[in-house]
């Protein structure tokens, strides 16, 4: 926890923050941190103090307090630790360490410990897939944990000291002219003059100087990047859906809230090399005629925040940010916002909705962002592996970006690889690349003595394939042909000691934690999906249970306000098709 503040200290906190939102409660987020860095917890009483501080009902601050998973609601310990049992974590082991912290800590879940030092809980995901298993020790990320790890670091918490983190580098690969990780093992690379040296900012001196904005947006089509959150609705287009008119006030919403289970790229971008991503923001403000960006960064990445905030301000010193930056009469400003552990804050509309200091609740389209977004005026909501990679279409040309890839899908993609192979890591590669020959090849294989079994190559929302299924291209029509998707490009692979029923059941487990409840299909379906793949894990099953499971999936697809009904649905609807001898084992 962070050093008290007092009552009136909050006050003056409340006014520095509230200039940088259009609307006071918008600065309702941070200032909730702020009372539970002085508190360690947000009391009723504090949530009064702050409706008073902000200008609303004390109902309005409970709404958000109790939404979101890391705000808490009573007192946690001195060291509040989150330990990761999603997927990724559980296939290499998270459950086993979980029981060894339970049994070193002596208490459960949501338990604080006699002497007040410890608590913990578990995560459904922390965004460093390729780094499981892992846990949060308040704002220290450690990974590659293993139990004399987990007993190493306990013990110095209790003796006052802070842990040593030997936490390895995330593995990447080098690719000849890559686009994303040029920097990744740069020394130094996230500090704006290691960046300068290589490069940093050329591209919008061009954007600045040699290019007018709709010039920058065709540049951006005829590239053909597309959304790299796991959309892939081409950017450029995005862009032109922005009224052009120049008394409107426009904003960029930067999403930096990766959060599903498998999808660990985006990290890597906001450590190591963060004004790769800031220049591409710029530009694309520039493009579409936004005046202030906001970057929303889920609050586990609490590493990443501190790099990304310092690198803003470097940016700032250096004339990059501000008012008439680099003489050419446009401005740009820039906020960092905090999440608070809401998946469906990924979601554009429901990642606006959060920055307006309102539960994440994604919105009904149309209105679309482009013509009434964040403050009810025209924004774009992007990604950050889409921003990042902007610079280099800028700087290198159409031809440079689309010599790799495909026609439809040009350029690189990062792939983060997690589960069971020898060799996880982030990598960069150039669209439809083989995905048998990233995991045999790349990747080194499986693990000994275990043969493949089953991937998921998308992040945990898309339909799974079966070891015989890998001859395919990682593109978004090549996926799409072969019955799943590219989604966020995170590759989640499984060999043959896996059982299916189990995974599905961590799979349904995450999105029936992180369904906002708006959607009646959605909130109820997938928690009755979930306690139905629990009970046939638990030797319970009975007949009927493959064909409700399938009714309940085909009854929520689409009929949903957002995608994670659909995200939910699509993972059962796939592994009870392919898999099915296994869940037919489970039936009584």
């Amino acid at each position: 926890m962070s050093d008290t503040i007092t009552t009136s200290s909050l006050a003056g906190v409340a006014e520095k923050l509230k200039p940088r939102y259009e609307t006071s409660k918008a600065a309702m987020m941070p200032l909730l941190y702020e009372v539970q860095a002085r508190d360690g917890y947000i009391s009723p009483e504090a949530e009064t103090e702050i409706a008073e501080l902000l200008g609303v009902s004390p109902t309005e601050v409970h709404e958000s307090v109790s939404f979101y998973p890391l705000l808490f609601e009573k007192p946690v310990g001195k060291y509040h630790i989150q330990f990761c049992h999603n997927i990724s974590c559980s296939l290499v082991g998270a459950e086993p360490l979980i029981e060894l912290l339970r049994k070193e800590l002596g208490v459960g879940p949501g338990e604080v410990t006699e002497d007040g030092l410890f608590s913990y809980q578990r995560a459904e995901c922390l965004g460093c897939c390729a780094d499981a298993p892992v846990m949060l020790v308040n704002e220290e990320l450690f990974g590659k944990l293993t139990e004399e790890k987990i007993r190493n670091i306990i013990e110095q918490l209790r003796a006052g000291k802070k842990p040593k983190n030997d936490t390895p580098l995330t593995e990447t690969d080098e690719i000849e002219d890559p686009v994303l990780s040029v920097n990744f093992m740069v020394p130094n690379g996230a500090n704006i003059k290691v960046a300068e040296q290589r490069g940093a900012y050329t591209a919008l001196r061009k954007a600045l100087k040699e290019m007018e904005p709709q010039k920058i947006i065709e540049e951006v089509k005829s590239a053909g990047l597309r959304g790299m959150g796991g959309a892939g609705f081409p950017a450029g287009l995005k862009w032109s859906f922005v009224p052009k008119d120049p008394t409107l006030t426009k904003y960029l919403c930067v999403n930096c809230d990766e959060s599903e289970p498998g999808t660990c790229k985006d990290r890597e971008i906001m450590r190591r090399d963060p004004h790769r991503l800031i220049e591409g923001a710029i530009i694309a403000c520039r493009a579409f005629g936004a005046e202030k960006a906001y970057v929303y960064i889920r609050r586990e990445f609490y590493h990443e925040k501190k790099v990304f905030d310092k690198a803003i301000e470097e940016a700032r010193k250096a004339g990059y940010i501000g008012d008439n930056i680099l003489d050419s009469g446009f401005s740009i400003d820039f906020v960092t916002h905090p999440g608070a552990g809401a998946y469906i804050c990924g979601e554009e509309t429901g990642l606006i909705n959060s920055i307006e200091g309102k539960k994440g609740w994604p919105r009904i389209k149309p209105p679309f962002p482009a013509l009434q977004g964040i403050f009810d005026k025209p924004t774009v909501v992007n990604n950050v592996e889409t921003l990042s990679n902007i610079p280099y279409i800028i700087n290198n040309g159409i031809d440079a970006y689309r010599r790799r890839g495909t026609e439809k899908s040009p350029g690189t993609k990062l792939f983060g690889v997690s589960g069971q192979v020898k060799r996880p890591g982030i990598f960069e590669l150039p669209m439809g690349f083989s995905l048998r020959e990233l995991i045999y090849g790349i990747c080194g294989g499986m693990r000994e003595g275990h043969l493949l079994k089953a991937v998921i190559p998308g992040g945990c929302s898309v339909p799974v394939l079966t070891a015989d299924e890998i001859d395919v291209a990682l593109d978004f029509e090549s996926l799409e042909e072969g019955g799943t998707s590219l989604g966020s490009g995170g590759i989640i692979v499984m060999d043959d000691s896996v059982s299916m029923p189990w995974a599905l059941e961590i799979l349904e487990r995450f999105y029936a934690h992180e369904s906002c409840g708006q959607c009646t299909p959605c909130r109820e379906g997938v928690m009755w999906m979930y306690k139905i793949l629990q009970r046939m894990n638990n030797g319970r099953g009975r007949k009927g249970d493959i064909e409700l499971l399938i009714d309940i999936a085909n009854n929520i697809e689409g009929q949903t306000v957002c995608p994670l009904g659909a995200a939910a649905a699509w993972p059962v609807q796939a592994m009870l098709k392919k898999f099915r001898g296994e869940f037919e084992e489970l039936i009584q």
